[in-house]
């Protein structure tokens, strides 16, 4: 009998969720997903669109918010949905009550609990090994997009950059002291980039092809794990229009390949362009700014050209980019977003400037005068 009075007690009932995740979606009034990886739905608290991240791995289910904090497995998830997240231990005593008597999890033999330990010991291993290829699958790919696509300079991203955002790669800060191109290294551009429409279920439902601007998403030894897509109009006068899937699900110009949890978009090296190791030998120290996206990152430049800049992918990130600091930075001054009535938003910001304190750096924030972002601001537009 699951007791959980005891440790393994509540080890016991996660694992009998994770042989249930048919059950547990159901309970949380959820559908199960269709494929392998992340599927992005509506939170189901109504905190968001298409912001609530689902996973089914070998050992069960994972979750998390993007545009928040929260996470967790199926006995979060189940506290999460029916409203007892915030309670103490994450609502967990309230939802295992619920799924004990709502799954009939009371009366399960101690030799059925035994064989249920031994099969999700086999499972674990089995999902560490799937994910590291998995992983590895994804980085591979983003690497391939990366490495095969054009430079920036003389494509429609640089025109997309200039006309519709406001940053021209050719003026300063972006030119040297003997007129050559600092432009980042870090934004390619790929002029025929396949996009998959996905429905709900998120299974594909057609494509389109249009021009793409790619970002490498790096660790903090600089390997590209990951690349963040914007795909552009065709002419490159702004972000691309994607029909919605026929069940009318958006569909959002930016996506990333690859799991960029602890990697960053490396955008500017700051004052004197050293890179990491080199600042580093010279023992030159830094502030590092942060932003959350390329675009917003790049007005950050043309303001402050003198920082090192790097965007952080989502906000959800920004906890783990403080793992991600190069050893030539003292001090961090995040971007943050006007907003303030997103409360998950908030969350995420707020735990993540915690994570960035916790490196034992000076850390500040910046926010933008005009609009939502700095290159609101930079455009002056409201």
């Amino acid at each position: 009998m699951i007791d959980l009075r005891t440790r393994q007690g509540w080890e016991d009932l996660k694992q009998k969720l994770d042989e249930r995740i048919g059950e547990v979606l159901r309970l949380c009034r959820l559908e199960e997903p269709k494929r392998k990886g992340w599927t992005l739905v509506d939170d189901p608290r109504g905190d968001g669109r298409e912001c609530f991240g689902l996973c089914i791995k070998a050992d069960g289910l994972s979750w998390k918010k993007f545009n928040g904090t929260e996470k967790g497995r199926s006995l979060e998830l189940i506290a999460y949905c029916h409203g007892w997240y915030h309670l103490k231990n994450r609502g967990a005593e309230e939802a295992a009550k619920l799924a004990i008597s709502r799954l009939g999890l009371g009366n399960i033999s101690d030799e059925q609990l035994q064989k249920d330990r031994d099969k999700a010991q086999e499972q674990r291993a089995q999902a560490k090994a799937d994910g590291k290829v998995e992983s590895d699958r994804k980085a591979a790919a983003a690497f391939a997009i990366f490495i095969n696509a054009q430079p920036i300079l003389g494509s429609l991203a640089e025109k997309y950059l200039r006309d519709a955002r406001g940053i021209d790669l050719r003026q300063a800060p972006f030119i040297g002291p003997r007129g050559g191109s600092l432009a980042p290294g870090s934004l390619r551009f790929v002029p025929h980039h396949k996009y998959l429409i996905r429905n709900r279920n998120n299974v594909v439902t057609g494509h389109v092809v249009l021009p793409c601007m790619v970002a490498c998403c790096s660790d903090a030894h600089g390997r590209i794990r990951a690349v963040h897509q914007t795909w552009l109009q065709p002419d490159g006068s702004d972000k691309a229009h994607i029909p919605p899937a026929p069940d009318g699900k958006r569909q959002k110009p930016r996506r990333v390949l690859g799991d960029f949890r602890g990697l960053a978009i490396p955008l500017w090296r700051g004052e004197g362009h050293f890179t990491r190791s080199q600042a580093a030998a010279h023992g030159l120290l830094q502030t590092q700014c942060l932003s959350e996206g390329v675009e917003d990152g790049l007005s950050g430049v043309i303001a402050a050209p003198e920082h090192r800049w790097a965007g952080v992918i989502s906000l959800s990130n920004l906890a783990n980019v403080a793992a991600w600091l190069p050893e030539c930075v003292d001090g961090v001054i995040v971007h943050r977003q006007n907003e303030w009535d997103n409360s998950s938003a908030v969350a995420a910001f707020e735990a993540g400037m915690a994570a960035l304190r916790g490196t034992g750096r000076a850390v500040a924030e910046v926010r933008a005068t005009v609009g939502k972002d700095l290159n609101d601001t930079l455009r002056g537009a409201a």
